[in-house]
């Protein structure tokens, strides 16, 4: 026997095994859906020569594809990696026959997790067939590789997913926690808004599907969440740049953007045609680009306005950019994929979040400096309170002291000795006061007792409280 011969035999012995090890693992057509699969009118896709489209009776669409000939007769792994396709059918050759592969099946038939729907197959055919029901065919994306290759890919796409989840969940907890200690409404809708665009990239990512044992497709979660995530954009804009008064002009536009864009959405999830998926977007994008308008009017005056258009802007650019990718086939969006998306948007995490902590931090110092003027004043006003109040208190003495001196006919002197006593000086220190000797203080003393009728200080004092001004 030949070399060339024992190498053939040895191809076939290998290929053989490896697909009856993994044949519990398809199921085969019959002949005639073979016949119809093979006899639907392909045309190339995207200008392709490698992909080919088709739709059938039932308006589903069909796609017909190659595999690279090192790939023959090994055992690869294939993927759509795309959320919005959650389900498909594969269809593959082995000795000219067509068989069904059920996905996330590996050759033992065990349940294997992942974020997209995987197929593990083995051909001997280039030629497979794929009926993507009524999804988009938009962007159509195919990772046909290696299982070695493919699982080396997803471990740095998991690294650099988790890099950017790990940034998002630390902003959150940090924005929610400054919201509990200063209840400042920044935090609170920047922490709301951050986990709207979390929850978007989660699902692009395939984690629901991942998390879900393939369960959770979860199809109208953007529908809902694209509307909410615009509205909370705008109110953060809002309260970040205190424009609330210049909102107000604006008011019933705004209400009417986000009510237009929810009865869009109730429709969409009852009728869930892609027009209406298509209007909503366009709405929910309406409300940002005009905040971005309105924050670039306050661009000179106000330096978070410029913090807030330069990072907020990006990622809305990138947010429009990537709606054209992933529902257009021009390669010029290209650039907006959602690794581009992920990286711009943890940037924008990083930069919003320091510019609202430097915004409630100068906050902060003026509402101390406004506390430091508001107790200066209050304690300029107790003083001048203290004095009006000693001067009422003075001016009322003297009164006083002008009619007990009409009164009782005293001389000035012996009116200096009462208002002495009145204060609760001794003999000695009225002598002092007055720079006056102790007997003559005591002969004033004893006069004005005589003329006041009266015998001790005491009486003196209560003279002073009956006396009226």
């Amino acid at each position: 026997m030949s070399l060339i011969s024992f190498k053939k035999l040895f191809w076939l012995f290998l290929f053989l095994s490896l697909f009856l090890y993994s044949t519990s693992a398809i199921a085969q057509i019959t002949k005639q859906t073979q016949i119809q699969i093979e006899a639907l009118a392909y045309r190339p896709l995207n200008s392709s020569d490698n992909l080919m489209i088709a739709t059938d009776s039932l308006n589903n669409t069909w796609i017909k594809g190659q595999f690279q000939k090192n790939y023959l007769y090994a055992p690869i792994l294939f993927q759509i990696p795309n959320a919005h396709i959650p389900e498909y059918d594969l269809y593959i050759y082995n000795f000219n026959t067509l068989h069904l592969v059920p996905p996330n099946l590996d050759s033992q038939e065990e349940f294997v997790r992942g974020r997209y729907a995987q197929h593990y197959i083995i051909t001997d055919s280039q030629t497979y067939y794929l009926n993507l029901r009524q999804y988009p065919v938009e962007n159509l994306q195919i990772v046909a590789t290696e299982r070695s290759q493919f699982g080396y890919h997803e471990a740095q796409q998991l690294l650099f997913i988790g890099l950017y989840y790990g940034i998002s969940i630390i902003s959150m907890i940090i924005n929610l926690v400054f919201y509990i200690v200063f209840k400042d409404k920044r935090f609170l809708t920047y922490t709301l808004l951050q986990f709207c665009i979390f929850i978007s990239l989660f699902y692009e990512d395939g984690m629901f599907y991942y998390l879900s044992n393939s369960q959770w497709h979860m199809q109208y979660l953007l529908s809902w969440n694209i509307p909410l995530t615009s509205m909370l954009a705008c109110l953060f804009t809002i309260y970040f740049l205190d424009i609330k008064s210049i909102f107000e002009q604006y008011k019933i536009m705004f209400i009417s953007l986000f009510i237009s864009s929810f009865v869009i959405t109730i429709i969409y999830n009852i009728y869930p045609y892609e027009l209406l998926l298509n209007i909503t977007t366009i709405l929910s994008f309406i409300a940002p680009i005009f905040c971005l308008i309105i924050a670039a009017t306050q661009f000179r005056k106000n330096i978070y306005a410029r913090f807030l258009l330069i990072a907020f802007g990006s990622i809305v650019l990138f947010g429009i950019g990537y709606t054209f990718y992933i529902n257009s086939n021009m390669q010029e969006f290209t650039y907006f994929n959602i690794n581009a998306f992920r990286l711009v948007s943890a940037i924008e995490i990083i930069i919003i979040t320091f510019a609202i902590i430097y915004k409630v931090r100068d906050l902060q110092n003026l509402n101390n400096h406004y506390r430091e003027e508001i107790n200066t004043y209050l304690l300029m006003l107790e003083q001048k309170t203290q004095e009006n109040k000693k001067s009422i208190s003075t001016n009322n003495q003297t009164d006083t002291l002008s009619l007990l001196r009409i009164q009782y006919n005293l001389t000035s002197r012996e009116t200096e000795v009462l208002t002495c006593l009145w204060q609760g000086m001794s003999n000695i220190q009225i002598s002092e006061r007055l720079y006056i000797s102790l007997s003559t203080t005591k002969y004033h003393v004893s006069n004005l007792y005589n003329k006041l009728d009266i015998k001790s200080r005491n009486q003196a004092l209560s003279l002073k409280k009956k006396t009226k001004v």
